[in-house]
């Protein structure tokens, strides 16, 4: 499937929903993670949380334990790079797959909106360019 020019496995992607303890999609651009743990006990449920950006998989996990420190090691996690809009989570199903795999659609909601909102701001700082350079130069320069 392709979603604003980006190639993406959607079968590998719902596939990952399905079977991962834990579902990382990072958004590079935004610099921010959509988290989910799936793992839950009779005192906790579910974890969806938006987060910085790890810097490799051993901070993940790191920052994994100090979330959620009840639990163990998680027996899989999947990191899934997702370049294409935030949107495109809920136009592809991919967020339905998703809100089948936990219990607390509130919160995952709350965390779809703040990234929409990270990346509507990040769309404005690159077209008013707080924070971008161009790649080429004025032509009055």
């Amino acid at each position: 499937m392709i979603d604003g020019g980006i190639d993406i496995d959607l079968e590998a992607v719902l596939q990952n929903i399905a079977e991962a303890d834990v579902i990382t999609f990072y958004f590079t651009t935004l610099r921010r993670t959509l988290l989910i743990d799936t793992r839950c006990n009779a005192s906790t449920g579910p974890m969806v949380k938006v987060v910085p950006i790890a810097r490799d998989g051993a901070d993940r996990l790191r920052s994994l334990r100090r979330l959620r420190p009840q639990f163990p090691r998680p027996n899989s996690i999947t990191w899934i790079p997702w370049d294409a809009r935030v949107e495109s989570l809920v136009h592809l199903g991919v967020w339905e797959s998703l809100l089948e795999r936990i219990d607390c659609p509130e919160t995952a909601e709350r965390c779809l909106q703040s990234l929409r909102l990270v990346e509507q701001a990040e769309h404005r700082a690159a077209i008013v360019g707080e924070d971008y350079q161009t790649i080429w130069s004025r032509l009055d320069e």
